[in-house]
């Protein structure tokens, strides 16, 4: 009983460094050169741009061709047709609501948890991806086992850190995505209730088309064994975003 205390109270987390970040979109709606750019443009047989009288002003086409569809889409790209057809002003928000966080004092008897929210929101077409990166706790060259990218339920008295973006009930921490639909979706390994994973560069929530302002909760796990070595862990990760215009 007493090597067990002594183990329990020698592991104290001084916190994971949490850090987010935009990635450059992957296409850009607008047409553009280094120096210019085309918010609109038209295929017609006439028309002005400056049609006026003392009260009214008039900007008009002639013959501009058939209007297919609002929105036309493919695997990569975007396109808004018909009369001065523009695509919005591209947007991406993405915020954590902390900076950092603290598991307290880690046990074998007992899973540590913690979490925090990232909210995402973009009028990208083709949605966005959000990847985490960084290394599982340490302290020098000991760490604690990370789970992988293979979800696995939380196990008491063996090394595990790991991640997920679901509501759990063992232990209990964590909630489903929310929003007003449709919202984003959280990737596979990290969306199973009561499992968690862990694998730097994995992707952990996206969308495939235009959905609206998500609210994730990503929580985290660490269980260590009887025999890990003493000391105080942490880690730093990175959340990064990309849009799909």
């Amino acid at each position: 009983m007493a090597d067990k205390n002594v183990k329990i109270l020698g592991f104290m987390l001084g916190g994971i460094l949490i850090v987010g970040c935009l990635a450059p979109a992957v296409i850009k709606a607008d047409t553009q050169s280094t120096n210019y750019i085309i918010w609109a443009d038209v295929f017609n047989s006439g028309g002005t741009e400056g049609s006026a009288s003392t009260n009214y002003s008039l900007s008009d086409s002639v013959g501009e061709g058939m209007i297919l569809s609002p929105t036309s889409t493919s695997a990569n790209y975007g396109l808004k047709v018909g009369f001065r057809e523009m695509y919005p002003d591209n947007y991406l928000t993405f915020s954590l609501s902390a900076g950092s966080l603290d598991l307290g004092t880690l046990s074998s008897a007992v899973a540590r948890t913690a979490s925090h929210t990232m909210l995402v929101d973009t009028n990208a077409a083709h949605g966005y991806s959000v990847v985490v990166s960084g290394a599982t706790l340490a302290k020098g060259t000991d760490t604690i086992d990370a789970i992988g990218g293979t979800e696995a339920a939380s196990n008491a008295g063996s090394e595990q850190f790991g991640i997920n973006l679901v509501a759990n009930t063992s232990p209990s921490v964590g909630a489903n995505p929310s929003g007003t639909a449709p919202i984003g979706s959280v990737a596979s390994h990290y969306g199973v209730a009561n499992k968690f994973a862990f694998q730097t560069g994995d992707e952990i929530a996206l969308a495939a088309s235009l959905v609206n302002q998500t609210v994730f909760t990503v929580s985290y796990i660490a269980n260590i064994s009887s025999t890990s070595v003493s000391g105080a862990y942490t880690t730093s990760l990175t959340y990064a975003i990309t849009a799909n215009y």
